[in-house]
């Protein structure tokens, strides 16, 4: 088991293909919007529990919009 564990991490890290790889088309927007899905959700709550309920009902939309307009261009 840690022959076969050692022959994969050697073809793994020793492929150039794989640890070179330029070009990606990828953006960063998926992963930022998790990010920013799990801080907002940390903020309203602490909103919620500092303020009440009333607050967290005026600063969600608020908070909410402003991660938005933070998330990367594609």
């Amino acid at each position: 088991m840690k022959r076969l564990a050692a022959l994969s991490a050697i073809s793994i890290l020793g492929s150039p293909a794989l640890a070179l790889a330029e070009e990606h088309s990828a953006g960063y927007r998926g992963i930022g919007m998790l990010y920013y899905i799990f801080m907002a959700a940390i903020l309203i709550y602490g909103v919620n529990d500092a303020f009440g309920k009333k607050a967290m009902y005026v600063f969600a939309p608020i908070i909410i919009i402003a991660f938005y307009l933070l998330l990367p261009d594609n």
